[in-house]
C-alpha cells in the first residue's frame, strides 16, 4: 500500500489502521502504578524516562526491576519520595520535565533560504538504488522527507505508523529481540522516532514542501535516522548526497548477545550486588522478585573459578528454571534442566546438592565442554550461538538467553557494546580451574542399597571411573552414555568395528553386537548384558564391592552420570565414590525456606540457639545434616560445610560447622 507524504497534523495511523506509542503532554496525569504493573500507562512512564535520561531500555511495558530503579532516581532528583511508586505528585513532575523538552516543528515555505542545497538525493539499500528525493541543509545538518526512508526500508519488510510527531518504526517478532534499546537519551524536539514503541530519538523536525510531490512534507534530520537504524542492525554511510543502508550480517534477526565471547567475565559492573538487586527486583507471573534471589555470589564465585561469563550464567538460569519457580528448580535444585530430556523431564532431571552447586556445577560443564575449541560439544564459536549448536535442540535457545542478558545488562545501565565480542584471534583468560566442582557434606550417613548387577555395592577411585567402568542396565539400541561409548571402544579394538564413539547405542552399534555375539557362539539378540560386560570388558572382575546394608559415612557430592542419566556420586572417606542410586541417606534433608517461591530464600544460620551471631547464609533447598530434624524451641541444629571462599566468609572449602536456623525462616525436609 503506497503512503501519502506526511503533512503536519495529518494521523497517518488513521490510514494505516496501526498503532503509535504513547507519549506523554503535560497535564497528563495517569493512574498511580508501581512494580508488577503492566500495560500502555507502564509503556508511557518508560518513554518519559528514557526522554529524561533515566534510561529503563525497552518500553515493553513491564513495571520491573529497572523501571522501579530508574523512578527511584528520578524521584530522588526532583525531591519526591524515593519509592518507586508513580502516584499524581510523580506524574505532574515526568510530565513536566518531558514538556519542557518538548519543541514545535519548523515549517519552511518553498521559498525560504533558511532551506540550502536543496537538490535529489540517492538512498540504497544493501548496494541497490531505492529512491532519489529531494533533500536539503537546514542549520547546518542534513534532512530528508522521512516517507522515502520508509519507502526503502519497506523493502526489506518494516512497516511504519505516525502520530502525534512520532515515527514508529515496527519490526517483525524476530527481529524484536536484537534490537538495542540501551542507553536511550536524548534533547529537546519537535517530532520522536520510536522502534515497536520504544521512543529513540527526539529530533528538530521541519516541514518543507516537496518539490517531486509539491506537498507539504515533514523532513528530519538523516544523523538521528542513521542512529536509529543502527539499533536494528542498519548500518549507513552518508556522504552528502548518496545515502547507503546496509543491514549487518544476519539482518536485523540476529541473536542478541549472540557474539559475545562467554569466556570472558562479564563487566565489572555486573557484581554479586547488582545481580541480586535485579533477581530481587523482577517481575514474574505477576510477583515481584525471583527465588533465585541471593545467589549474586555464586554466579560470579563460578564466573571468576571456571572462566564463564556471569551474565550469561545468569540469564540461563532463569529461562531454564523460569526464575526459579520451575518444579525441578524447586525439588531438584536443577537451575539449567541439566538431564531434563524431552521425553520426561520431571523424572530424568538430575538433583543437585544446592543451588549454588549447580551453577558451579553448570559453569564447569559449559566452559569444558562447550566453550572451550576442540571439546566434545564445541559448536565453532564460544558464544551463544554456537552452544545452541549442541546444548538445546530448540532454535530460540540462544535468543532467549540473550535477550535476557540484555535486560540484566540494562538494569546496571550496560549494553552488549561493554561485552568481549568473539574473534577467532581472541586469547581467553584461562579459568582459575578446570577440575569438577564438588559439594561438602558434615557428618552425613547413609546404607547402602543392594546393587541389580553387582555382589554388594561397587565403588571406584574416581566419580570419572564409576561412569567408565560399572554396568548401569542392558545396553541396546537407544541406550545412551559413557558405558556406551566404552562398548563401542571395545568393539572397535576386537573387531574393527569402525564405530562412532559418540555413547549412541544405534543401528551400526547394534549390528557390531550382534556380529561380535555371532563370533563367540552367543544368542545374536544385539544386547549388551552383564554378563558379556564382566567375560569381555571387565575380564579381571576388579570392581571392588560393600556389602549391602552397611552403614557408610559421605563427606562429598559430585554430579556425574549412570548410563545416560544424570546422577550424583557420592564419595565415602577411605573407600571411594558410589553411584548415588546404590546409598540411601539416613540424616541428610533440604533446608526449605518458609516461602520458597518468594525472594526470601537465603536463610542465616546462628552460632547457637539463641541467635546471637550469624556465622552463615545458606539458600532454600541446600542439603544440610541434622540428628534431630524437629525444631527444639524454634530452632533446628544442622551440620554443613564450607562450600567456597568467596561463599563462607573465606573460610577454606570443606571448613566444617554447626549452627541453627530459625524454624520461622525455614524447615527441614527428608531427601530420598
Amino acid at each position: 500500500m503506497k503512503i501519502q507524504h506526511m503533512v503536519a497534523g495529518m494521523t497517518l495511523s488513521a490510514i494505516l489502521g496501526l498503532s503509535v506509542p504513547t507519549v506523554s503532554y503535560a497535564g497528563t496525569t495517569e493512574n498511580t502504578i508501581q512494580a508488577g504493573a503492566t500495560g500502555s500507562s507502564v509503556v508511557l512512564l518508560q518513554n518519559d524516562l528514557n526522554a529524561l535520561g533515566f534510561t529503563v531500555g525497552e518500553a515493553d511495558g513491564q513495571f520491573g526491576v529497572v523501571t522501579t530503579t530508574e523512578v527511584e532516581a528520578f524521584q530522588k532528583a526532583h525531591k519526591l519520595t524515593a519509592n518507586g511508586v508513580v502516584n499524581t505528585a510523580t506524574w505532574q513532575a515526568l510530565n513536566k520535565a518531558v514538556a519542557a523538552m518538548t519543541t514545535k516543528p519548523v515549517a519552511l515555505s518553498a521559498s525560504s533560504a533558511a532551506a540550502k542545497n536543496l537538490e535529489i538525493k540517492h538512498i540504497y539499500y544493501n548496494n541497490k538504488l531505492i529512491t532519489s528525493p529531494y533533500g536539503f541543509t537546514y542549520d547546518n545538518t542534513d534532512y530528508m522527507p522521512i516517507w522515502y526512508v520508509m519507502n526503502t526500508l519497506d523493502k526489506e519488510g518494516f512497516t511504519h505508523t505516525w502520530s502525534g510527531n512520532v515515527w514508529n518504526i515496527e519490526t517483525s517478532s524476530t527481529a524484536d529481540k536484537s534490537i538495542d534499546y540501551s542507553k536511550i537519551k536524548y534533547g529537546k524536539g519537535s517530532m520522536a522516532i520510536a522502534i515497536n514503541g520504544t521512543v529513540v530519538a527526539r529530533v528538530i523536525g521541519v516541514t518543507h514542501v516537496d518539490p517531486s510531490s509539491k506537498a507539504m512534507t515533514t523532513f528530519m534530520p538523516i544523523y538521528n535516522v542513521e542512529k536509529a537504524l543502527a539499533r536494528m542492525g542498519i548500518q549507513s554511510t552518508w556522504n552528502g548526497k548518496t545515502w547507503k543502508m546496509t543491514p549487518s550480517a544476519g539482518g536485523s534477526s540476529t541473536v542478541p548477545y549472540g557474539n559475545v565471547d562467554l569466556r570472558f567475565p562479564a563487566p565489572s559492573d555486573i557484581t554479586a550486588t547488582s545481580l541480586n538487586n535485579y533477581l530481587d527486583k523482577v517481575p514474574y507471573q505477576g510477583a515481584i522478585g525471583s527465588p533465585l534471589a541471593g545467589l549474586g555470589t555464586s554466579f560470579i564465585e563460578a564466573q571468576n573459578t571456571y572462566g564463564v561469563d556471569a551474565t550469561y550464567l545468569a540469564a540461563h538460569a532463569i529461562l531454564e528454571s523460569a526464575y526459579g519457580t520451575s518444579a525441578i528448580a524447586q525439588q531438584d535444585n536443577n537451575l539449567f534442566g541439566y538431564g531434563a530430556y524431552t521425553d520426561n523431564p520431571g523424572q530424568d532431571a538430575g538433583v543437585f546438592p544446592s543451588d549454588d552447586y549447580a551453577i558451579r556445577f553448570e559453569a564447569w560443564e559449559v566452559r569444558n565442554n562447550y566453550l572451550d575449541p576442540g571439546s566434545s560439544n564445541y559448536g565453532g564459536s564460544p558464544t551463544l550461538t554456537g552452544m545452541n549448536v549442541n546444548y538445546a535442540s530448540d532454535p530460540d535457545w540462544a535468543s532467549g538467553v540473550g535477550s535476557l542478558m540484555g535486560q540484566i545488562a540494562t538494569s546496571v545501565g550496560s549494553s552488549v557494546s561493554d561485552y568481549q565480542q568473539y574473534a577467532s584471534n581472541n586469547t581467553a583468560p584461562a579459568p582459575s580451574s578446570t577440575t569438577e566442582p564438588v559439594y561438602y557434606l558434615n557428618g552425613a550417613t547413609g546404607t547402602t542399597k543392594t546393587n541389580t548387577y553387582y555382589n554388594g555395592v561397587p565403588y571406584y577411585a574416581s566419580a570419572a571411573d564409576g561412569q567408565n567402568d560399572m554396568f548401569f542396565g542392558p545396553l541396546e539400541n537407544g541406550s545412551q552414555g559413557q558405558s556406551v561409548t566404552e562398548l563401542q571402544k571395545f568393539l572397535n579394538t576386537q573387531m574393527n568395528a569402525g564405530l562412532t564413539t559418540d555413547g549412541d547405542f544405534g543401528a551400526a552399534t547394534e549390528t557390531a553386537v550382534k556380529n561380535f555375539e555371532a563370533e563367540k557362539g552367543l544368542p545374536q539378540d544385539g544386547i549388551w548384558n552383564f554378563s558379556m560386560w564382566q567375560t569381555y570388558i571387565d575380564p579381571l572382575q576388579t570392581t571392588p564391592t560393600l556389602p549391602a546394608g552397611q552403614t557408610v559415612t559421605v563427606d562429598e557430592i559430585e554430579q556425574g552420570m549412570a548410563g545416560g542419566y544424570v546422577v550424583p556420586w557420592y564419595h565415602i572417606p577411605n573407600v571411594g565414590w558410589v553411584d548415588a542410586q546404590d546409598i540411601q541417606l539416613t540424616n541428610v534433608y533440604r533446608l526449605i525456606a518458609a516461602n520458597p517461591l518468594s525472594t526470601n530464600t537465603s536463610i542465616p544460620v546462628y552460632s547457637d540457639a539463641s541467635s546471637t551471631q550469624t556465622i552463615a547464609t545458606l539458600h532454600s533447598g541446600d542439603f544440610v545434616v541434622s540428628a534431630a530434624p524437629t525444631a527444639n524451641n524454634g530452632m533446628y541444629e544442622i551440620q554443613f560445610a564450607a562450600q567456597t571462599a568467596a561463599s563462607s566468609d573465606g573460610k577454606t572449602p570443606g571448613t566444617l560447622m554447626t549452627g541453627y536456623v530459625s524454624a520461622q525462616s525455614a524447615t527441614l525436609s527428608p531427601q530420598a
